[in-house]
């Protein structure tokens, strides 16, 4: 499970949404060893010790402070809309098919 976080924000640094290998990122998540219990998350303290981003902030990058005030902008950002669907996505992924578990680090992810 410790190889999730990286292999998330690898794709997402390195791949556009629309070309991740549902086949690459299956096989990470469901490689373990046989019976063994595994919890598995997508965010870990390791990005924030070395000052790397959240997974919402490399899908949504500036528009977390722009565009998700309805007070400022009534219509919602397509930045925004993509960017939370995208991480649901991810978060439910990892949740089917990482392990027996579901790790969550509050405040982490937004």
């Amino acid at each position: 499970a410790m190889a999730v976080p990286d292999t998330l924000i690898r794709m997402l640094r390195e791949v556009s949404d629309d070309a991740w290998e549902m086949t690459f990122l299956c096989h990470t998540l469901t490689n373990r060893r046989w019976k063994e219990k595994c919890i598995a998350y997508c965010e870990s303290h390791d990005q924030a010790i070395v000052g790397d981003k959240t997974i919402a902030f490399w899908l949504m990058d500036q528009e977390m402070y722009t565009g998700m005030s309805m007070i400022e902008a009534p219509v919602a950002s397509p930045v925004v809309d993509r960017g939370l669907a995208l991480h649901k996505v991810l978060r439910l992924l990892v949740l089917g098919l990482g392990g027996e578990g579901y790790l969550n680090f509050m405040g982490n992810e937004f």
